[in-house]
Order: C-alpha cells, then sequence, then structure tokens
C-alpha cells in the first residue's frame, strides 16, 4: 500500500476542497518529472515483493504500470479479463508482446457474470449499474492472481481523475471553462476513496489480493494536481485527453498504438455492461433495476460464500 492509499484509509476526504494553485509547466519538463515520479511511486508498490500481476488492457493508464513494473525488475505478470475474444483482447495481446511480457487472458460468459454477481454485490455493497460493471472485472482479475499466487494487483485507477481521460470532462472544459474544470477534476479524486477504491479493493480483498495503485501516491497526485488544464486536455474537443501522461508514455517508448490509445471503460471493454443489459431483460427490466433486485435479494440473507 502506498503513501496515498493509507492517507485514504486513515481519513475519508471531506467534500470541500480548495483546487491548489495551478504552476506554470513546459510540456517537457513536466513529463520528465511525471516519469520520475512514477518510477518512484512503482518502486514503493513493488519493493517487499518478487512478483506482481496487473490488470491489463493495453491502454495507456496499465501500460504505462506493465512498462514501469518491468524497469524495477520485479517479475510482472498481465492479466486481461472479458467476454469472449474482442479488439481490447487484440489490444492486450499486442501491447503484451511489445513489452516482452506474460498475458494470461481469461474469457467469460454471459452465465459467468450472472454466477459473480451475488458475490460481487455483497461485497461491494452498491446496488449502481456502472460499479458493478466494474466490480465484476476486477473481481475476476483478482482471482486469476490468487490462483497464481499473486499477491499484489496493480491497476490503473486514479489517472482518469488525475489527467482528464474522462469524455464528460470536454463538456465542463466546453460550457463552464478550466477553472472550473479543475475543481472538478480534484474533487473526483478527492471522493475517490467512496466510488472507486472501497469499491475495487473489497472485491480483491477477498481474494487475499492487495490491490497496489500506483497513480495514487501523494507525490503524483500532488505534483498532477498543480499542473494546467492545457497540458492534460488540449481543447474542449479533445479525443484523446490525458496529454502528459500520453507524452510521458511516448517518452519512456512506449508504441504508439498505446500512446494514442482511446480509452474505453472497463465495464465496456470487457462486455460486461452488455452482459448486465442482457441479464435485465430476460426479467423485462432495464439494468438498474435488475441490479436494484439482486442487491435486495442479496441482502436478505445471502453472503458470499453462498
Amino acid at each position: 500500500m502506498n503513501r496515498m492509499q493509507r492517507t485514504m484509509l486513515a481519513k475519508k476526504p471531506t467534500k470541500t476542497i480548495r483546487q491548489p494553485a495551478t504552476k506554470p509547466f513546459k510540456m517537457e519538463i513536466a513529463v520528465e518529472r511525471l516519469q520520475r515520479l512514477l518510477l518512484q511511486s512503482m518502486r514503493d508498490c513493488v519493493s517487499n515483493v518478487r512478483r506482481v500481476a496487473i490488470a491489463f488492457s493495453g491502454g495507456l493508464d496499465s501500460s504505462v504500470l506493465a512498462f514501469l513494473a518491468k524497469k524495477c525488475g520485479v517479475e510482472t505478470q498481465l492479466i486481461t479479463v472479458g467476454l469472449g475474444n474482442t479488439i481490447e483482447t487484440a489490444f492486450a495481446e499486442d501491447a503484451a508482446h511489445a513489452f516482452d511480457l506474460p498475458l494470461h487472458v481469461a474469457t467469460y460468459s454471459i452465465d459467468d457474470v450472472e454466477e459473480a454477481l451475488p458475490k460481487v454485490l455483497c461485497l461491494i455493497k452498491s446496488q449502481n449499474p456502472v460499479n458493478v460493471g466494474i466490480a465484476i472485472p476486477f473481481f475476476w482479475t483478482a482471482q486469476i492472481a490468487a490462483t497464481k499466487r499473486l499477491d499484489v494487483l496493480l491497476a490503473g485507477q486514479g489517472a482518469d481523475e488525475l489527467f482528464g481521460g474522462y469524455h464528460r470532462y470536454l463538456n465542463i472544459y466546453a460550457e463552464k471553462g478550466e477553472a472550473v474544470l479543475q475543481q472538478v477534476m480534484l474533487h473526483d479524486f478527492a471522493t475517490y476513496y467512496e466510488t472507486d477504491f472501497q469499491r475495487d479493493n473489497s472485491v480483491c480483498a477477498y481474494h487475499n489480493v492487495s490491490l497496489r495503485l500506483p497513480y495514487t501516491d501523494l507525490r503524483v497526485v500532488s505534483f498532477a494536481s498543480n499542473l494546467p488544464v492545457s497540458l492534460k486536455i488540449e481543447s474542449s474537443t479533445d479525443p484523446l485527453r490525458k496529454r502528459v501522461l500520453r507524452k510521458t508514455a511516448e517518452h519512456l517508448g512506449m508504441p504508439d498504438s498505446v500512446v494514442n490509445k482511446n480509452k474505453k471503460a472497463v465495464q465496456y471493454a470487457t462486455g460486461v455492461d452488455k452482459a448486465l443489459h442482457k441479464l435485465a431483460k430476460r426479467e423485462n427490466l432495464n439494468t438498474a433495476d435488475y441490479c436494484k433486485k439482486l442487491f435486495r435479494k442479496v441482502f436478505s440473507g445471502v453472503t458470499p460464500d453462498d
């Protein structure tokens, strides 16, 4: 567990947050500094282990982690999960080959989603379909890590909030400007403990796997929070976003297919969102009502081991 995660566990973030004054940075200077800080964070995350697993999509965030973990000399195994072989699986396979790292690809079915649902709902204590759609792939990934006796799982959570990865940030940028967007991004990260870390940590802990998040290191967070929006998002129509992180990946020598890969949320990339929709449709419900119904059933007496 890194310093940022210890801070999260020690004290919940408050709803009132102050935006630090952004500092002027040239892109090349920001890239060099971010690269150094991420490498330091990774060294902290792997300092007491010889082997790690990485929740891997072949996208920017997880690829940077894979590259840095290998650079730190730790044995690194990549894990990709999803419903069937998709274009996202192909991206992951290509990226793993480029990094010369072993990749374990696990494919699941809609029946596997249905089987995992009660356990996941009980663990995350949320009926929100987005949370469920993200938690199920994490549940599978941690399960695979555990079977491989990999006690530590690295993941790219936090990067989107810090570097402007979400598409919705473009609308805020266009309608309210850089200052408001900077505040929204900071708020999103400050509430990260409640919205993401507890969820993902719960499903990993169930499998006795330690979740470590290099992007949430306090030094990385402090630096990223002080960067101007212009180094993260070029304009309100920027299709890629996370510019400084992409430039860092480029500076590390990573392939263009990774540097310029569009973001696709895990619930969509893995096909879990579509599977939930199909399961709900079987009962003539929308996804939200289906998750709500099953959530109530679970908490009427079902436990994760039932």
